[in-house]
């Protein structure tokens, strides 16, 4: 086979390219209405009132973690197998992770761990729902109540998931998306931040431009007011108009492609589920996952990563735990056994909307003939 089947796609529409030659013939690039208009369309998807967008998904988990007064040495619970992009925040309010393990052969944080690990040090919780499958939200989030914890619902390869009928991120005090160009929807680079109050959602938005009241920042011939003053310093996380104006050209029509992707997800299901040597990553008969990519379970995982390669089909182990990284500078010492299973086990399909019938079966042919070759 020649062809080479990539991991992820990437949204690329006639629309996206005549929205960018607008913004750039207009001069207004760095701001403009495609930013209230993207959020608008964000806020229709997810279901959540109070969205703001981000300069990149990290920036908006930031955010959150400020917004929730995490700072130097508070603890925050989260699970070591995902992207650096959701942890690497953690590290940058000077707080310290608290490892939290998943269930056996899942990729859902292990509720029981998750409860034993709360100290009187716990400020927030990052729930990862893994590459689009929905985490149990509703759960942590009534622990969270209890105990006075925040939640952050990491969403960010999850848009139009769903669990318990609802979008993820409806139980979070704060959820996050991510628009990095292998994501549901393309921004080139962009995130966004929900709050569960408009006021929160206020604050959010000066902080990401430096603190700055927009309202009142400029006097009526467009100086900068003295009199506007700005009362706790923010950084530069703003989404820009260009990348807005991207995300705007696909809010239509991401619905169809994350169904389109269901859809390839059940032909392979369908092919891979006679293998006794495959273990499909288990979903929950009240989730929708969105699939980011389709996970299995399987021995000899590096053998059969290596051959599928060799084959011209891009798998992956998907993460590198994070509880490795000495960056983190905790003390902490944690036995997480089935994440390190996930580790070693874990395989990621291809299985998004630019899959063709024959690339459903090259990427089923070439695994059956690496699990053969793996005997």
């Amino acid at each position: 086979m020649n062809k080479i089947i990539p991991l992820f796609g990437v949204v690329h529409l006639p629309e996206m390219e005549a929205a960018a030659i607008e913004v750039l013939r207009s001069g207004r690039i760095a701001s403009g209405d495609y930013v209230s208009r993207f959020e608008a369309g964000i806020s229709k998807i997810v279901e959540q009132p109070n969205v703001v967008s981000t300069i990149d998904m990290t920036s908006a988990i930031f955010l959150a973690l400020h917004l929730a007064g995490v700072g130097v040495g508070d603890e925050v619970l989260t699970t070591a197998f995902a992207c650096m992009s959701t942890n690497s925040a953690i590290a940058q309010c000077g707080a310290i992770p608290v490892w939290v393990d998943v269930k056996f052969q899942t990729v859902e944080i292990d509720i029981t761990d998750f409860v034993v690990k709360i100290t009187e040090k716990t400020k927030a919780i990052i729930l990862y729902h893994v590459a689009g499958y929905p985490g149990p939200a509703k759960e942590i989030a009534a622990i969270c109540r209890e105990r006075g914890i925040t939640l952050i619902e990491d969403c960010d390869n999850a848009m139009f998931a769903y669990r318990d009928s609802l979008h993820v991120g409806s139980y979070g005090d704060f959820s996050v998306y991510s628009f990095y160009p292998n994501r549901q929807i393309n921004t080139a680079e962009g995130g966004a931040l929900t709050c569960k109050s408009s006021e929160t959602a206020s604050r959010a938005r000066k902080l990401r431009r430096f603190g700055i009241d927009a309202a009142t920042f400029r006097n009526s011939v467009g100086e900068v007011n003295p009199a506007s003053d700005i009362a706790e310093i923010g950084w530069g996380f703003t989404m820009n108009n260009l990348c807005a104006a991207l995300g705007c050209a696909q809010l239509l029509t991401a619905a169809d492609r994350a169904n389109k992707t269901r859809e390839n997800v059940a032909k392979l299901t369908e092919a891979i589920r006679s293998h006794e040597t495959v273990k499909l990553i288990p979903v929950p008969d009240d989730a929708l996952p969105s699939y980011w990519v389709l996970l299995l379970l399987v021995d000899d995982r590096d053998a059969i990563l290596k051959s599928m390669k060799i084959q011209g089909i891009n798998v992956s182990s998907l993460h590198q735990r994070n509880d490795i990284y000495s960056g983190f500078k905790t003390n902490l010492k944690f036995n997480l056994p089935n994440t390190k299973h996930l580790q070693d086990h874990i395989l990621s399909l291809p299985c998004g909307w630019w899959l063709s019938n024959e690339d459903i079966s090259n990427i089923t042919n070439a695994l059956r003939k690496a699990l053969s070759f793996s005997k």
